[in-house]
């Protein structure tokens, strides 16, 4: 199952070119029974309220709160100044929940139905996770997958779908963790992000909506999705779109717009969910941030459901450890981010040495297929293999792996907990 929710953020701009983008979205979305979660602040809420409400007792619609913590979250104190590090963040506890409250209640105040659900913002701290927990909010949406933008926030290192943050680190996954679940503002075709380039800017499939729409990446990346959503326990797509880039689209584009949607709920893996419904569905099931498995190329490979492999096909991975991308044909990660214990300097958990496998050794009998791997690390650390190809009529006999997972005829993932000094891998599979 592939859980969908769509997104609008709705703030600034021309009042009346917003409410047009703002209907144009809702008479497109709610054709095809697709409920809206508009990310909104006070003043927006204030000004569209009545159809806010109508779309909520219509089409069950919800908002989302947008929140703005860089002005108080500024501070003079060095990092290597840690008495007043950590005064700073003291104050912080104190003045964020204080302000969340107070942006909530505007909202409140012009729609009583609604209830403190899902947030959303561009800076985000650990800070702000404790306060949306003291306030009572369930979900943290808008975090950019391997970005850097040091004006509005700095996400680099986070998974690519739902977790659970570290406490400590509002970007990594990782134990103690938080109980508000970390969202990314897009499901974006992976191989092909670029960060953002100013304040407010998007990733690059959302960088021209009508572009992202008519080049057929929408429904590419889309495919793709819902080709790994049988590889996972649970997966999420975010679909976000602004309404700035609806308030240019072209009748075309609108068409277009309104065959993705119509292609999303028609897919049998699609099952549309309020975003705030997403999250409690994770947080109903899963207590830890789950293993999550994508498997992504440039060109849609997609085809009833199941993914052909193309030459330049890339697999993306997260758990509550760790997070690995693999390219094609090679078995260790070319990418790692280390959430138990990433390098001390490394502030987005990346690992800037990866082991390399030192010796691999295949035998194959008849019925048997064993697979013996070498390799050092200096120190305890999770790690992984992929092994591709189609291994779809073998089982698992013996490993002193963490897991062993098929991505159907695609790859072989082992998963694996390395120990300081030489480490001995063994998967042993049979007919």
């Amino acid at each position: 199952m592939l859980t969908f929710s769509l997104v609008c953020k709705a703030i600034s701009g021309d009042r009346r070119a917003l409410r047009g983008g703002m209907r144009l979205l809702a008479e497109v979305a709610h054709r095809y029974g697709i409920p809206i979660t508009w990310a909104i602040d006070g003043s927006s809420a204030r000004i569209f309220a009545d159809d806010l409400t109508e779309w909520h007792e219509s089409h069950g619609d919800e908002p989302l709160l947008m929140l703005d913590i860089g002005p108080m979250s500024k501070t003079d104190v060095g990092l290597d100044d840690s008495v007043k590090s950590a005064e700073h963040i003291v104050t912080m506890r104190e003045k964020i929940p204080k302000y969340v409250s107070s942006e909530w209640t505007k909202i409140q105040r012009v729609m009583e139905w609604t209830s403190p659900r899902i947030a959303g913002a561009d800076k985000k701290t650990h800070v702000l996770l404790y306060a949306l927990e003291q306030v009572g909010f369930k979900g943290l949406w808008g975090y950019f997958w391997d970005a850097t933008d040091l004006e509005s926030g700095d996400d680099r290192g986070c998974p690519f779908g739902f977790f659970y943050p570290s406490k400590d680190r509002h970007n990594l996954a990782g134990t103690p963790s938080s109980r508000i679940v970390g969202i990314p503002r897009a499901s974006s075709n992976l191989t092909e992000y670029r960060e953002p380039q100013e304040e407010g800017s998007q990733n690059g499939h959302e960088a021209t909506l009508q572009r992202w729409i008519s080049s057929g990446q929408a429904g590419q990346t889309f495919d793709c999705y819902a080709a790994s959503a049988k590889w996972n326990r649970w997966l999420g797509y975010v679909q976000h779109i602004s309404v700035a880039d609806l308030m240019e689209l072209e009748s075309e584009g609108s068409e277009q717009l309104d065959a993705f949607l119509g292609k999303v709920c028609a897919h049998e893996a699609t099952q549309v969910m309020l975003l705030s419904d997403a999250v409690n569905d994770y947080q109903l099931a899963f207590k830890q941030t789950q293993p999550t498995f994508l498997l992504m190329g440039n060109e849609s490979q997609a085809d009833e459901g199941s993914l052909k492999t193309p030459s330049h096909s890339t697999f993306f991975y997260y758990d509550e450890e760790c997070q690995f991308i693999f390219e094609r044909d090679k078995m260790e990660p070319v990418d790692m981010k280390n959430y138990v214990s990433p390098p001390t300097d490394s502030r987005h958990g990346i690992e800037f040495t990866l082991p390399q496998i030192e010796h691999f050794y295949p035998t194959r009998t008849r019925d048997k297929l064993q697979m013996r791997f070498s390799l050092e690390s200096t120190k305890a650390m999770p790690y992984g293999f992929a092994i591709w190809g189609n291994h779809e009529g073998l089982t698992l006999v013996n490993s002193n792996a963490k897991e062993v997972k098929w991505l159907s005829d695609q790859l072989l993932f082992i998963r694996v907990e390395l120990q300081p000094g030489i480490n001995e891998i063994e998967v042993v599979l049979t007919i």
